[in-house]
């Protein structure tokens, strides 16, 4: 009878410590919090660079909530958003005149990789990259503008305070 009472407490415990660190690495996301546009370290070729930006990252069960502001150089400011889990299901952006939809995987804790479409089609690459310590992050794009032209891009993001 002992044995029968300590097995399923030792289990429980088990049980209990494994939902406590599963419940702790869901909530420490690296990319969760609000980031600056850096544009002196950050370059775009085919399409026009960026004046500044913001991107605020909200962490969800098994994912994020995006919300990014970006201010070209030329042109109408750019506002999207979209919530997106890391199991690569495509999801609607609102907002964006690049991409109407995306999905997103997880490398390892501080790479992600997006995956844009426009009309069902991929139409760009994203790989978001946390830096050690988390106080920048840097993303790299790849793809083709609604006109049919290519592009590139690396933004680098330095943590907000607010």
């Amino acid at each position: 009878m002992k044995r029968g009472i300590l097995g399923r407490t030792l289990f429980g415990i088990a049980a209990l410590c494994l939902v406590a660190s599963v419940a702790t690495a869901a909530g420490k996301d690296a990319l969760a919090g609000n980031w600056d546009l850096d544009t002196a370290k950050s370059s775009v070729n085919g399409m026009a660079a960026f004046k500044s930006g913001h991107v605020s990252v909200t962490a969800v069960k098994g994912g994020y909530k995006g919300v990014v502001d970006l201010v070209p150089a030329s042109g109408a400011a750019i506002h999207y958003e979209y919530s997106a889990t890391y199991d690569g299901t495509s999801v609607p952006v609102t907002g964006n005149t690049y991409f109407d939809s995306a999905s997103v995987g997880r490398v390892d804790k501080n790479t992600t990789i997006r995956t844009e479409r426009r009309g069902g089609k991929v139409v760009g690459v994203t790989t978001i990259e946390v830096a050690k310590g988390g106080k920048t992050f840097t993303s790299s794009s790849k793809g083709t503008l609604p006109d049919g032209k290519q592009f590139s891009r690396t933004l680098n993001w330095n943590r907000a305070k607010k």
